[in-house]
């Protein structure tokens, strides 16, 4: 066979009686004959090749039972590869999702003996990696093209991305206090957002895509990814201000919440002390009176949900608290959102205190952190099925100062935060309705009376009306009897002195 007839030549597409090369079983590989002589260069080749892969096959049988589960396979004529289920490489998802996907590593082993030798060995090395959960995509597995797509000039390119996370976390740390505010912060603002890029890849503008691509444009979900990516992207490094631009969106306008009316919290407290038998939970299966008492402080103080276990039931039941003023310790939460408020929390409906029966206090059956207890706030108001959250009593709080005239710097103390953030965050939440009671209760007020006020006047003035009808008409009858009374009089004189001057005379 010439050089040049060797450069064309596939072994592959070889055949013998009928068979394919690749079909023969590779143990026969000296029974394997080629189409011309037996002295023929070919048949050489397609022999070495069958011998080649009837070694790998049992390099893979020692492997199995060795339970090694990285394998070799002949890749080509001339090369072995590494075959087996590790972690997706960057920028690459597994089946449904799945963090792990089978890909055959190309190391450039040498189809011959010392090949096979040194592939056993290497697949052994992985097989230790994956056990130990240490395996990382390195430039050698990935390969030359892989190495430009996924790590432009990065030192750190292997660094996955729940490392650097970490180390972002660190930093964070560095200029935040650890309380709970700090953690608040750190999960809600910062966390919450990272967990949308892929834990288990390199840091990547591949990685980078696909978490933002997991938001949905023009959402609150999205504005707030950009911005973190920014900050997480120049942490480590990488210049992804393109690619995150490109998916920018504005600030959207929150939704309309739904702010229940007094008359619907009223109802409420019933609804939520009802047993429920649908959800089958021990703890929302019990305690009515207890989830009663944690609804009317809820909706009676404004309370933010974790807030109710922070309430200093010592001093909201003693008998001198007349005005019934709740205060908080933040100790027992380790800090509230905004620290100490800068004064007590009084009841804007006082009469809720005894409707609701908050004297008599019966905290629910609530173990674990404090985020464990908050959410188990939560839970029992959706399988109760009210039809708002927690979090909507605060608003209604809120609404209620200001159709009650409480000033807005006072609002604002009473809440725990800024008159800024209360005017923008909770005058938005006033609908129509909220608005129109607000005008009729203020501005009518104001001029002295209401539509039922004017109502009863009108009855009051008709009722005074009829009643001067009355006297005028008994008045006109008494002077008319009493000018009939003169007349008469009058008539019966005229003929008395008729008589008594005729006598004279």
């Amino acid at each position: 066979m010439s050089s040049n007839e060797s450069s064309n030549y596939d072994l592959r597409n070889a055949e013998w009686d009928g068979v394919g090369i690749d079909q023969w079983e590779p143990s026969k590989w000296k029974q394997w004959k080629a189409k011309s002589s037996a002295s023929d260069e070919g048949v050489k080749i397609e022999r070495e090749y069958l011998r080649i892969k009837h070694a790998i096959a049992q390099a893979n049988s020692a492997l199995s039972l060795e339970r090694v589960k990285v394998k070799l396979k002949l890749t080509s004529a001339k090369t072995i590869g590494l075959q087996g289920t590790f972690p997706c490489k960057p920028g690459d998802v597994g089946k449904n999702g799945s963090p792990s996907k089978q890909y055959t590593i190309s190391f450039g082993f040498a189809a011959n003996d010392v090949g096979v030798k040194t592939a056993v060995v290497k697949a052994r090395e992985l097989d230790l990696l994956l056990m130990t959960k240490q395996f990382r995509w390195t430039p050698e597995l990935l390969g030359k093209q892989a190495q430009k797509v996924f790590f432009p000039e990065q030192e750190n390119s292997t660094k996955l991305i729940s490392e650097w996370i970490e180390d972002y976390q660190r930093e964070f740390w560095k200029t935040h206090e650890k309380n709970r505010q700090g953690i608040r912060t750190w999960e809600t603002h910062y966390l919450r957002h990272l967990k949308k890029l892929p834990q288990h890849l390199p840091m990547s503008l591949y990685a980078i895509e696909k978490a933002l691509e997991r938001t949905k444009p023009n959402t609150s979900g999205r504005f707030f990814l950009v911005w973190q990516l920014k900050k997480f992207c120049e942490f480590c490094g990488i210049n992804g201000l393109k690619t995150i631009d490109a998916y920018a969106t504005p600030k959207p306008y929150p939704t309309i919440r739904k702010v229940p009316s007094d008359e619907e919290i009223i109802q409420g407290f019933t609804k939520i002390g009802l047993p429920l038998s649908v959800y089958a939970s021990k703890d929302n299966l019990t305690q009515p009176k207890q989830w009663q008492w944690a609804y009317g402080m809820l909706a009676t103080y404004g309370l933010r949900p974790h807030e109710l276990f922070a309430v200093d039931i010592e001093a909201f039941t003693n008998p001198q608290n007349t005005f019934h003023v709740v205060n908080l310790n933040p100790s027992l939460t380790d800090g509230t959102k905004t620290g100490e408020r800068s004064c007590g929390i009084p009841p804007l409906h006082p009469h809720w205190v005894e409707l609701f029966d908050l004297k008599n206090v019966k905290f629910p059956y609530n173990e674990g952190k404090l985020s464990n207890k908050t959410a188990k706030v939560y839970i029992r108001f959706r399988v109760t099925n009210l039809g708002f959250r927690p979090y909507e009593l605060r608003h209604a709080y809120a609404i209620r100062g200001h159709r009650l005239q409480v000033p807005i710097k006072t609002m604002a103390d009473y809440m725990g935060h800024t008159v800024q953030e209360h005017t923008k965050t909770y005058q938005r939440w006033m609908n129509e309705d909220a608005n129109l009671a607000i005008y009729r209760e203020v501005v009518i007020h104001r001029q002295g009376t209401t539509k039922e006020a004017l109502k009863a006047r009108i009855s009051e003035l008709e009722a005074e009306t009829q009643a001067l009808k009355a006297e005028n008409a008994t008045l006109k009858g008494l002077l008319i009897q009493h000018q009939l009374g003169e007349l008469f009089e009058i008539k019966n004189i005229e003929p008395q002195r008729h008589e008594d001057t005729k006598k004279i005379l």
